[in-house]
């Protein structure tokens, strides 16, 4: 059973339940040889892991009947949940593996296993599109059989199984697998054999893929990314709905001296400082110069060590995203350290939608939004939805729109309630509706001012220009819907930067400029004046000169 207690985007933290123990998703399968091991499972178990997983091909060959009998808990010397993989990873490197398909589904459940995958076939990126289709298909037959094999072979349903979606980028292929195995009521789905993308840092790719999966997949159960185990894609892809990951990166890099660090990967040979930049154990108790000088296997071990400390604090730091619900500004804060990462950042924008399904809406609690890029957030592209579909505009002649007040919430604002005011005393405000211009969320009307995110949010100048056009744009949009005869700028240089703001539709405009929109105060009562005489002559009224002013 799946039990999802928190979101933030697609993200959820939740619980796996298995016969060995509760998982906390997101979590991480540490890969675990079950012949010659880096790192002993008691140090991978005080680092925090809970899981892990180990090769049931491997097993099969070298325990045999041993492994049935003592159990593969006993063979490995670990309490807590293991997941075996079939041999897949063989079968893709190799070419060719020496089992039956229904031989290691059954070693799985014989050496009790807590979570199998079934033996699929991975879709390489060197094979052709007619071999990649055969293969979905072959996997996909395989599948079928294994859940009618499971009912004999383990009635009361004690392992979890897994079914692997093939198809890589070839996306129609990708797509049709999802679908197909979507309709097979695995425990787990796993997304398939994006290694080769991952050590070319492809995120882009990588992003197509899940969110093609994903798009078909039940929303209650969990999905396993297969071998994705680095800081730079985990927090991305849980933030599109991956709950498990497994990587044998701590030990490769660690085979090479390389150090996986939360933004990047470094070569010791690389780093020209006397420590390593990082506050784990290992990194606490050692320098750079002291690793240089251990044995090569010692200084292996350490590495790797080092590795899953760091992978563990990223699984843990992506939780607690979660829980604050500020997952997105860490996304944006990862993606200005990579510029791979950035572009598959700007990718997750033509997905937005999808992200907007699944996002929570409202939460418990209310967080900040830190606008550092200029890529929508779904709260922005939800905020702008509801603004030009649900929400119904007074019918007003004049819509005044005010360049935002510094101070949130705007209705809160000295100036903004010194005009209000002036207006009601010259019964004008059942003519008058004021709104605010924002370069994030458009035009603000004031009625909206202290709902979230209006007050919540906050950004950069940078972001400010590059925004520009969009909020303009938004406020074409929302001119559309209305019956304003007349819409009065009180706008800034800010503003006038974008030559948009004089092609907003077939409206009168009229642009009042000000140094800075604080300079209104000292202008309020010509303002209220000017609107009064226009409104006046808009309702062919003819006003006394101690009514104008």
């Amino acid at each position: 059973m799946f039990e999802i207690l928190d979101k933030c985007l697609a993200g959820r933290i939740g619980k796996l339940y298995t016969k060995s123990g509760v998982i906390e998703t997101p979590a991480l399968f540490p890969v675990i040889n079950p012949l010659k091991q880096i790192v002993p499972l008691s140090e991978i178990e005080k680092i925090g892991y809970r899981q892990i997983i180990t090769n049931a091909y491997l097993v099969m060959r070298n325990f045999k009947d041993l492994a049935v009998e003592l159990k593969i808990h006993n063979i490995l010397d670990w309490k807590n949940v293991i997941m075996t993989d079939s041999g897949a990873y063989q079968l893709m490197e190799y070419g060719f593996i020496d089992v039956n398909p229904d031989d290691i589904l059954k070693y799985q459940v014989d050496i009790e296993t807590d979570i199998a995958v079934i033996l699929d076939i991975p879709s390489r990126v060197d094979t052709s599109r007619i071999k990649i289709i055969n293969d979905v298909e072959e996997t996909l037959r395989r599948a079928r059989r294994a859940l009618e094999y499971l009912k004999v072979i383990d009635p009361n349903h004690k392992m979890l199984i897994v079914g692997p979606i093939q198809g890589g980028t070839n996306f129609d292929i990708l797509q049709y697998s999802a679908k197909c195995m979507s309709k097979l009521n695995f425990d787990i789905y796993a997304i398939g054999s994006p290694t080769t993308l991952l050590e070319e840092y492809d995120f882009r790719s990588i992003i197509k893929m899940i969110i093609t999966v994903k798009s078909h997949l039940p929303l209650g159960k969990p999905v396993h990314l297969f071998g994705a185990g680095h800081p730079l894609i985990i927090p991305l892809s849980i933030a599109l709905g991956v709950d498990l990951f497994d990587t044998a990166s701590y030990a490769l890099y660690a085979r090479d001296d390389r150090f996986i660090m939360r933004d990047r990967t470094v070569r010791l040979n690389e780093l020209s400082t006397e420590y390593v930049p990082c506050s784990c154990p290992v990194c606490s108790k050692y320098s750079v110069k002291e690793l240089k000088e251990l044995s090569k296997q010692e200084r292996e071990k350490l590495i790797a060590i080092h590795n899953l400390y760091v992978l563990h604090r990223e699984i843990e730091e992506v939780k607690q995203r979660i829980e604050e619900g500020t997952l997105w500004n860490y996304l944006e804060e990862k993606a200005c350290s990579c510029s791979k990462l950035q572009n598959a950042l700007i990718e997750l924008k033509l997905f937005s939608k999808i992200l907007k399904k699944v996002d929570l809406e409202t939460r418990g609690k209310v967080h900040g939004l830190e606008i550092i890029t200029e890529i929508d957030r779904p709260e922005r592209e939800r905020y702008v939805e509801k603004l030009i579909n649900n929400y119904v505009p007074p019918p007003k002649k004049v819509l005044l729109l005010i360049e935002e007040f510094r101070e949130k919430p705007y209705t809160r604002n000295v100036l903004f309630k010194t005009i209000t005011e002036k207006l009601r005393r010259m019964n004008l405000l059942n003519y008058v509706h004021i709104a605010f211009l924002n370069p994030i969320l458009g035009v603000i009307p004031h009625e909206l001012s202290e709902i979230y995110p209006v007050p919540q949010h906050e950004y950069s100048e940078l972001v400010f220009e590059k925004c520009l056009e969009k909020s303009i744009d938004v406020l074409r949009r929302y001119l559309l819907k209305t019956n304003y005869e007349l819409v009065i700028f009180l706008i800034s240089d800010r503003y006038l930067k974008s030559k948009s703001i004089f092609r907003i539709g077939n409206r009168r405009v009229i642009i009042i400029k000000v140094k800075e929109i604080e300079d209104l105060y000292s202008i309020t009562d010509w303002l209220t004046s000017l609107v009064k005489r226009i409104i006046y002559s808009m309702e062919g009224l003819l006003p006394s000169s101690q009514e104008l002013f």
